[in-house]
């Protein structure tokens, strides 16, 4: 085993370990589910339909969907007609009283005079309808925004619990093609010392050659169990993405290639691709929210109308006999207008932060697009370059089979030596992983691409 396949090992074994780590730490903050010793049978689309069937991130965005919701209908509601009642009993422990001028009904008339009755009881029945008040129409606005950027923001979450549960998919796919590269160069390497030591019983070969091949199967066998290691992180980080059981197996029924692509997702770089992308979407209705929000601060500078009717029903008397009250029953109906005068300045220096911040989104939204059509443009370079990579190794692979079975028959015919035998396995086995990683590194790519337009996966 040279230095480059175990770097190559090495690089995915890392990869997942890393990953799981961060994953792990992820789960214990949140809590662990009971360890089982079943196996699941996975696939990439049912593994991204566990992922999005109860993700706590993916509940929540739903949760903020249905409360913004009630929100908007809040809103909405103020529309309607507001009626309220009220009702309320008083009794006069002393009579109210009146004061009159002297001699205003007569001599010996005038001075403090009661009125009124022991008891008094009164209720009421009011109904206000607003018939114009641009203050409400711009909430109302800005709720349906609201509702908007939680929609957009589930999508985010959705997007981006895809992209991450692709990427842990096609990197427990790479550990398991490698694992299987090197267990089929361990093979190959027990095939030829089983050669060897069948040369070397007859006389044909040296004893250095039958030392060298056991030396180079037991070689072969930490880069197996650095492979293996791969898997069960690989497995790892997957089981703790999706939220499975600890101790549930994971059995794959797809391989990396079965998801090898002919050709390239168009790619014009025009703005328009980036239309759908989450962040820049989202900005977006943020300045839509600050746009409604100056308005409806300046809606203050408006007039408000509004229509009411009220109905009383009163009565007075001195005894607590209801049912003989003579009841007064006065009915009202009519208009009301408040008009803002002036409120020092305060409306105008609230405009003034509102069309501040304005201007600090839309500074914002312009680099986040400048640098969105950067990463786009990277990524689809790098997945130019990886199918690139891909034909190459491809042909690689070819070339290193051809190769490895040259050098057997050469080495059993004995007009080659050990040595090229063995460099053409190590090479074989390293054009191979190498194949493995490139097919990863498109994948990987490709699903970065998807998830920057704000494509569902």
């Amino acid at each position: 085993m040279n230095y480059l396949m175990h770097g190559e090992i090495n690089r995915v074994v890392g990869r997942c370990f890393l990953a799981a780590s961060m994953l792990l730490l992820h789960s214990f903050t949140h809590g662990m589910k009971p360890v089982t010793s079943d196996t699941l049978d996975l696939n990439l689309n049912k593994a991204l339909e566990i992922a999005l069937s109860d993700n706590p991130t993916i509940l929540i965005a739903n949760k903020e969907v249905d409360r913004v919701d009630y929100a908007r209908k809040e809103a909405w509601s103020s529309l309607f007609p507001s009626i309220s009642a009220d009702g309320g009993y008083t009794r006069n422990m002393r009579l109210p009283v009146l004061f009159l001028p002297d001699g205003v009904f007569g001599p010996g008339t005038g001075g403090a005079m009661e009125m009124g009755f022991r008891n008094s009881v009164q209720g009421s029945l009011t109904a206000a309808l607003p018939l114009f008040s641009m203050s409400l129409y711009h909430n109302i606005i800005l709720s349906e925004q609201d509702v908007k950027a939680a929609l957009e923001s589930g999508r985010a979450s959705r997007i981006n619990m895809e992209a991450e549960v692709r990427k842990a998919y096609f990197t427990l796919l790479l550990a398991n093609d490698s694992y299987n590269v090197m267990a089929r160069s361990l093979a190959n390497a027990q095939e030829n010392l089983d050669n060897v030591r069948r040369l070397y019983s007859q006389g044909m070969v040296a004893e250095y050659d039958l030392i060298r091949s056991e030396v180079q199967v037991r070689n072969l066998s930490p880069g197996l169990v650095q492979a293996e290691n791969g898997v069960r992180l690989a497995e790892m980080m997957l089981r703790v993405l999706l939220g499975l059981e600890q101790g549930l197996a994971i059995r794959v029924s797809e391989e990396l290639f079965d998801f090898e692509k002919s050709e390239l997702p168009a790619n014009d770089v025009a703005e328009s691709e980036l239309t759908n992308n989450t962040q820049l979407t989202l900005l977006g209705l943020q300045l839509e929210q600050m746009t409604t929000q100056f308005k409806l601060v300046r809606a203050q500078r408006f007039p408000n109308l509004s229509a009411f009717i009220s109905y009383q029903a009163q009565a007075q008397s001195n005894d607590l006999n209801i049912s003989d009250y003579q009841w007064a029953k006065p009915l009202a109906a009519g208009l009301q207008l408040s008009f803002p005068v002036f409120r020092g300045f305060a409306i105008r220096y609230q405009e003034k932060q509102l069309e501040i911040g304005r201007e600090q989104l839309q500074l914002q939204r312009n680099y986040a697009e400048r640098n969105l059509m950067l990463q786009l443009n990277n990524i689809y370079t790098n997945m130019l370059k990886a199918l690139e990579q891909i034909d190459s190794n491809r042909e690689g692979v070819r070339q290193a089979e051809r190769g490895f079975v040259i050098a057997q028959t050469h080495y059993s015919a004995g007009v080659g030596t050990l040595l090229e035998l063995n460099d053409a396995e190590i090479a074989l086995t390293q054009a191979r992983l190498n194949l493995n990683q490139s097919m990863y590194d498109y994948l990987a790519a490709e699903t970065e691409y998807r998830q920057l337009l704000g494509q569902q996966l």
